[in-house]
């Protein structure tokens, strides 16, 4: 039977219906961040990857990971700009902490085992003034002390003991050490000079005493003589002076922190 001219306008229309359909590129769906994205099979997926419509998957990973890193780098330069502005430093007032340490007001607040320690007597000489403080130089069993209390302040980061000594003796020896003087604070013993250690004049010394800031304590000397030939030890113009403030450490800076990122379906 022959086809009717409508059957076949019909035939023709269905034929290129069916080949627009499937020349068209198929249209990728807009993703969007607060949506879900569509359910898409894998061989669907894979089509369109194909033909370069649809990125993959994996291509959003380095995103997220270049976010999370900037949002890291952002902690990190913030958190030790925190850290310098906190660091402070206790205040020191440089200060000399001595009191009378020349011995031109008299004994206070010294304490002496006699009252011939701390003198202007002939026989002597002071390296500044007229008064000095003469331990021993009896030529007999003799032991002579000086001692004065003391508070280094904190917040300092130096302190600095000196003192000019002189030591004058008859003791012909040049091995023996047959009388002393010993220089301590608290109980740290500071040096021990002895008849060897005769001088024409006075010899400045200088001791680091920075581990007793913020403490009180005593500085004491004490000479000694044996049984014959005495020995003279001389100071004068003693001094402890304070500088410099200590840093207090900056805080711990807080761990930068880290945004996670939920994986996308």
């Amino acid at each position: 039977m022959r086809p009717t001219p409508r059957k076949a306008l019909a035939a023709s229309a269905l034929t290129l219906a069916a080949l627009a359909a499937v020349s068209l590129p198929a249209t990728p769906a807009t993703a969007t961040p607060s949506v879900a994205a569509p359910s898409v099979t894998a061989p669907e997926r894979a089509a369109s990857v194909a033909a370069g419509t649809v990125a993959p998957a994996a291509a959003v990973a380095p995103n997220g990971a270049a976010s999370t890193s900037v949002v890291a780098s952002r902690s990190a330069a913030v958190a030790p700009s925190k850290a310098a502005a906190t660091a402070a430093a206790d205040a020191c007032t440089p200060a000399q902490v001595i009191s009378n340490g020349g011995f031109e007001s008299g004994v206070s607040p010294w304490t002496q085992s006699s009252t011939s320690v701390i003198t202007s007597r002939t026989g002597q000489s002071a390296h500044g003034g007229t008064a000095f403080a003469w331990l021993d130089g009896v030529g007999s069993t003799h032991t002579d002390t000086l001692s004065q209390s003391v508070t280094i302040p904190s917040g300092c980061a130096a302190a600095t003991l000196t003192f000019w000594l002189h030591i004058d003796t008859a003791e012909t020896t040049s091995s023996t050490a047959y009388d002393k003087l010993t220089a301590k604070i608290g109980s740290t013993t500071l040096a021990t000079y002895s008849n060897l250690d005769k001088n024409t004049g006075y010899v400045q010394k200088s001791f680091n005493v920075s581990a007793f800031t913020g403490q009180t304590v005593s500085l004491a000397f004490t000479g000694t003589e044996d049984s014959s030939l005495r020995s003279s030890f001389v100071l004068d113009d003693l001094a402890l002076t304070t500088s410099g403030d200590t840093p207090r450490p900056p805080p711990t800076p807080p761990a930068p922190r880290r945004r996670r990122r939920t994986p996308s379906a």
